[in-house]
C-alpha cells in the first residue's frame, strides 16, 4: 500500500475474510464493483484509494494456505486496479505443500511481494498491520491468531515515533477487552477469539490505553456482519470495528465490507452492502477528538431478534447482577476471573480486567446445579470466591454429575480444540467433548 499525500482525502476498502471459491466468484466480483464504485467518481477511482484485506484468503475446499490459493486471491485483488496491502489470518498458514509455519509464510510474502506486518501513510493518518505466524506450532487451537512479540514492539515503536499521528491497526482477530461481538460457542469456546487468547492476550489493550492515537483497530475473524450494537465499540478514544464477510461463509445473512474515507481534519466510516452496492454511514469522527467516538448505525438497521439468541446478546463482555432479567447467572472465584452461566446453560469464564469471555468451563443441563467448593471439600466460605478450588455440577438426584478444579492457569475454563494438525500427526492427545 503506497503512501498518499497528506492534505488530500483519502478512501480505504476494508475487506474482511474472503474464503475465495471458484463457484462463489460472481459474489466476489460483483462486491469488488461495489467498493470501486464507493471509492470512484465519474467511474474512475479518486485519487488516494487503496484496499486492504484481513486475512483467511481461500476456502477449505480449495486448499486455503498454498500457494495456488495466495495466487488465487492475488487475482483478486489484483483486479481492483488499486494500491493494495494484506495481513495474514489463521487459515493462510495451513498449506499443506508447506511443512512448516515458516515456509508457509515465507509463501505468502513471495506471491503477494510484500511483508507480513508493514506501515503506510494515508493523508495524516498511518496504517498499520499485524499478522498471525503460528499455525502447525500453536499451542493449543491451530486457530488462535498470534502476533509474536517482535511485531507488538514493533508497533509500540511506531506509535513512539509517531505520538501525534492518528494510527489505524489491522489485524485479523480483535484484542480482548475491545468488546465486539463474539460467539461462544466457537471461538470462545475453542480458545481463538481474541489476539494471542493464551498467550498475555492483555497485552494489545495495554498498548492502546498507553497511546491514544490509536483511532480505529479494524478485525475480522468472527464473519459477523456490521449489523449489531457491538460491531463496533469504543474504548477511550479508540474504536474497534467488525468487518463482515463478501461471500456465503457469513453467519447471519448479511454480507458486508468497510469503506472509510479519511481528510486531514477526520474520516467516515461506512458499510457496503454486497447485496445492494449501498453504503451506509456508521461512524465519523475528527482526528483530534479525545471522547469516544459514537456510532451512528440507523437503529433500525440493527438487527435484535430474540430468536437469535447470542446474535442479540449485550452480555458477551460485560459483568453485572444475578437479576432473572439479565439471563446469566455470576459466580464469583477470586480477583481474576468470574464465571456466568448463560441461559442456553454455557458455563462461560470472564476475565475481570478486560470483562471479556476467556473460555468455556462446561454445559450445565437445566435440571442441573451448581456448587463451589473449597480445599477442605465444603462450600466456599469467601463472597469474592477466592477460596473455590473447584466447580461441582450436581444433578437433580443430588448425584455428582462433574467436577472441575482449577487449571494450571489457576483458572477454570478447559481446552476443547486441539492443534488439529498435530492430532493428525498424533503428536498431542484429542481435547474434551463439550456435551
Amino acid at each position: 500500500m503506497s503512501t498518499s499525500s497528506r492534505s488530500e482525502p483519502w478512501q480505504l476498502a476494508v475487506m474482511g475474510d474472503l474464503h475465495l471459491a471458484p463457484e462463489q466468484m460472481h459474489l466476489f466480483h460483483a462486491a469488488r464493483g461495489h467498493l470501486l464504485a464507493a471509492m470512484s467518481e465519474e467511474g474512475r477511482p479518486v485519487p488516494g484509494a487503496r484496499v486492504t484485506q484481513l486475512g483467511d484468503l481461500g476456502h477449505g475446499k480449495h486448499s486455503s494456505g498454498s500457494r495456488r490459493c495466495f495466487q488465487f486471491a492475488k487475482d483478486f485483488v489484483d483486479g481492483f486496479g488499486l494500491p493494495y496491502a494484506l495481513i495474514v489470518g489463521n487459515h493462510d498458514l495451513e498449506g499443506e505443500d508447506f511443512e512448516t509455519d515458516e515456509e508457509n509464510l515465507a509463501g505468502w510474502e513471495q506471491v503477494f511481494g510484500q511483508p507480513h506486518y508493514w506501515a503506510a501513510d494515508l493523508g495524516v493518518a498511518r496504517v498499520v498491520g499485524l499478522s498471525t505466524i503460528k499455525h502447525r506450532s500453536a499451542e493449543n487451537s491451530h486457530a488462535e491468531v498470534y502476533i509474536p512479540h517482535h511485531q507488538l514492539s514493533w508497533l509500540e515503536g511506531q506509535l513512539a515515533a509517531h505520538p501525534t499521528t492518528p494510527f489505524i491497526v489491522l489485524t485479523h482477530a480483535p484484542p480482548m477487552g475491545c468488546g465486539l461481538k463474539v460467539i461462544q460457542e466457537l471461538h470462545v469456546k475453542n480458545r481463538c477469539a481474541w489476539l494471542n487468547h493464551s498467550h498475555n492476550p492483555r497485552a494489545f489493550m495495554d498498548i492502546v490505553n498507553r497511546h491514544p492515537n490509536v483511532k480505529l483497530w479494524f478485525s475480522g475473524h468472527f464473519h459477523l456482519s456490521h449489523n449489531y450494537p457491538d460491531s463496533i465499540t469504543t474504548v477511550g478514544g479508540t474504536a474497534f470495528v467488525q468487518v463482515g464477510v463478501i461471500g456465503e461463509c457469513n453467519r447471519d445473512g448479511l454480507r458486508q465490507s468497510r469503506l472509510l474515507r479519511g481528510t486531514p481534519s477526520g474520516y467516515e466510516l461506512f458499510t457496503v452492502d454486497h447485496d445492494t452496492g449501498a453504503t451506509r454511514l456508521d461512524l465519523a469522527a475528527d482526528w483530534a477528538d479525545t471522547a469516544p467516538p459514537v456510532p451512528v448505525t440507523p437503529a433500525d438497521e440493527l438487527l435484535c431478534d430474540p430468536s437469535a439468541g447470542w446474535l442479540c446478546s449485550h452480555l458477551d463482555c460485560k459483568v453485572g447482577d444475578n437479576s432473572q432479567a439479565s439471563g446469566v447467572r455470576w459466580y464469583p472465584v477470586g480477583s481474576e476471573t468470574i464465571l456466568a452461566l448463560h441461559e442456553e446453560g454455557l458455563l462461560i469464564e470472564y476475565d475481570m480486567a478486560t470483562a471479556a469471555p476467556i473460555g468455556v468451563v462446561t454445559r450445565v443441563p437445566e435440571d442441573c446445579r451448581l456448587e463451589l467448593v473449597s480445599a477442605q471439600g465444603g462450600p466456599s466460605g469467601r463472597d469474592d470466591g477466592a477460596d473455590v478450588a473447584e466447580i461441582r455440577v450436581i444433578e437433580a438426584d443430588g448425584s455428582l454429575r462433574e467436577a472441575i478444579p482449577r487449571n494450571p492457569a489457576g483458572a477454570f475454563y478447559r481446552i476443547f480444540q486441539k492443534n488439529k494438525w498435530k492430532l493428525k500427526r498424533g503428536l498431542v492427545a484429542p481435547a474434551l467433548v463439550l456435551a
